[in-house]
């Protein structure tokens, strides 16, 4: 038996996974692209094995996602710059808050459709069996 409960957690764990994949694979995009130090190297490779952590058990699931500092430092750093290098530098405000504020919150206020929980319901039932 799949519970509304199981089909919300499983819609709610599939949006994270995807945005925070997004958030991660455009900064360590971002970093490769524009700087060439070993520090913001070995950041880029990080970030690309997506690290973020999900605890806990059945309606008390906590995600925690590592986010650097030091990538809102080069966003500061560069936020003076010229227009072109600073529309290449989508590091920390435009990526984390744009994707949260403009895809995130709007699919999980709103995403969650009869045709999802049908499609979400039959997913689960086909792993259970």
């Amino acid at each position: 038996m799949i519970t509304e409960d199981a089909i919300k957690k499983t819609f709610i764990h599939q949006i994270l996974r995807r945005d925070a994949a997004f958030i991660y694979d455009t900064q360590a995009r971002v970093l490769r692209e524009n700087f060439t130090s070993e520090r913001v190297s070995n950041m880029a490779k990080f970030l690309e094995s997506h690290p973020y952590n999900v605890s806990g058990s059945g309606l008390n699931v906590w995600y925690s996602f590592n986010i650097f500092t030091y990538l809102r430092l080069l966003d500061i750093r560069f936020s003076r710059q010229d227009m072109g290098t600073r529309r290449r530098l989508a590091l920390y405000n435009r990526v984390i808050w744009g994707r949260l504020y403009h895809q995130t919150i709007g699919d999980l206020k709103y995403g969650l459709t009869e045709d999802i929980k049908k499609s979400l319901s039959k997913d689960l039932s086909g792993n259970i069996k």
